[in-house]
């Protein structure tokens, strides 16, 4: 099985946490993206032909079909990074091996742990109020291009460290140091260079930032959040699914509970693209949040990976199909069944009718050149409405998925990401 695809839960032993506190999102991208996390110690391992059954002396608390690393075995076989085949049960996993080992039960001081997405942080800082700023890049060199992830996870003088939290971001082509960005940038207004990194005005008529993935809020993005309100303490809810080209991100802002509405998070991402021009030498998104909403308006959840309506695209493209020197917002498309956005509507009868909840994938079209661009990688659009549970398991044509409930133009829909192959 292949280990390329990881995903990564909130839930998972030693997981960074989504809080009312300011550091938390780049928290969460340092240990899926560049250092992984959860290192816990292996009671045994022990292999039946190729498929090993690992133990643990308390909760693993890991999820099937995640990925793991297993290092510190004697027996060199039992080492490197294997996708879990079963959960048996809290205590155990299984997985397997390439070929049979050479002893049925591994020796040695053996961890497992959940590796990283092999992604880089070659610039950061801190803040003193909590917090800082770092950029993310992929290590592939074979891609077109490689441009970086900027991150603002700190207090702004614009704003109030009471109100809701959410991590500045945008494409950078290129930086020589966290403060120095070169090249093209999305957004970016040349009138106002610092539009999406530093913030005007002050209390709830001041305006900080452009591009925002929230992560802490009163209320869910579906239910139009008000940034001046204070969010609740407590951890939010996330999973992270990505590769070494790409990742997605979906938060929740509340703290969970009973009321469904809090399972429902936003989708975000940022990576390479599929490109479907001959010559494509800068095919990187973003997707986030895109509003310079005041810091006393609601925040209406518009979502282009999700949503085939234009109005407010947040999907942001480092150059256009032409490769000028701007960035270009663009929206999704799919099969065009609904335009209230995917998993909002049952666009071709219930599941419980058509016994079935097929998706597919999902295409980019640049604004006001109508340009089909290329295809968001291994993310899809469902065409009823939650069919699946949240984070359920899929499998098909050989292939392993996720679903997520997620907020998609300000209704409550479904997506589903591809996890790895059989």
């Amino acid at each position: 099985m292949s280990t390329d695809i990881k995903f990564y839960f909130s839930t998972n032993n030693n997981a960074p946490q989504l809080q009312n506190t300011y550091g938390s999102m780049i928290d969460v991208l340092d240990a899926c993206l560049v250092n992984g996390f959860g290192s816990q110690t292996v009671s045994t391992l022990t292999a039946s032909g190729t498929t090993v059954t690992a133990t643990f002396g308390s909760a693993h608390n890991f999820m099937q079909y995640q990925v793991i690393k297993i290092v510190g075995a004697t027996q060199t076989e039992y080492n490197g990074e294997f996708r879990i085949l079963t959960v048996p049960n809290a205590n155990s996993i299984t997985f397997k091996l390439a070929a049979v080992p050479s002893v049925t039960t591994a020796t040695g001081t053996i961890t497992s742990s959940l590796p990283s997405l092999g992604w880089e942080k070659p610039f950061s800082s801190t803040n003193v109020n909590g917090g800082g700023k770092a950029a993310y890049r992929s290590k592939n060199t074979l891609l077109p291009s490689r441009p970086f992830l900027r991150v603002v996870d700190e207090l702004d003088p614009a704003y109030s460290a009471t109100y809701a939290k959410y991590a500045k971001v945008g494409i950078v082509e290129d930086m020589t140091d966290i403060n120095t960005m070169l090249g093209v940038q999305a957004p970016y207004d040349s009138a106002s260079p610092n539009k999406n990194w530093v913030g005007t005005g002050s209390e709830t008529s001041g305006v900080n930032g452009w591009a925002r993935w929230y992560y802490a809020a009163d209320r869910p993005v579906s239910g139009g959040l008000v940034n001046s309100l204070t969010p609740a303490a407590g951890n939010r809810q996330w999973i992270l699914v990505g590769n070494g080209d790409y990742f997605y991100i979906l938060p929740t802002t509340t703290v969970p509970s009973a009321t469904v509405n809090t399972q429902h998070a936003s989708a975000y991402g940022f990576g390479a693209f599929k490109s479907l021009l001959n010559a494509d030498n800068s095919c990187t998104f973003l997707q986030s949040h895109l509003t310079l909403s005041n810091n006393g308006t609601s925040v209406t959840a518009y979502f282009s990976l999700v949503s085939s309506v234009a109005a407010n695209s947040p999907l942001l493209l480092l150059r256009d199909y032409a490769q000028s020197a701007n960035y270009k917002t663009a929206n999704c498309l799919s099969l065009n069944l609904t335009i209230a956005g995917s998993g909002a509507s049952d666009a071709i009868g219930a599941s419980t009718l058509t016994n079935t909840a097929p998706f597919a994938p999902v295409f980019i079209k640049e604004d006001a050149t109508n340009v089909l661009r290329g295809q968001i990688k291994n993310l899809f659009w469902l065409f009823q409405q939650k069919p699946y549970s949240n984070f359920q398991l899929i499998e098909k044509d050989s292939a392993l998925y996720i679903a997520a409930f997620i907020a998609s133009y300000s209704t409550l829909g479904q997506i589903v990401l591809k996890i790895g192959d059989l």
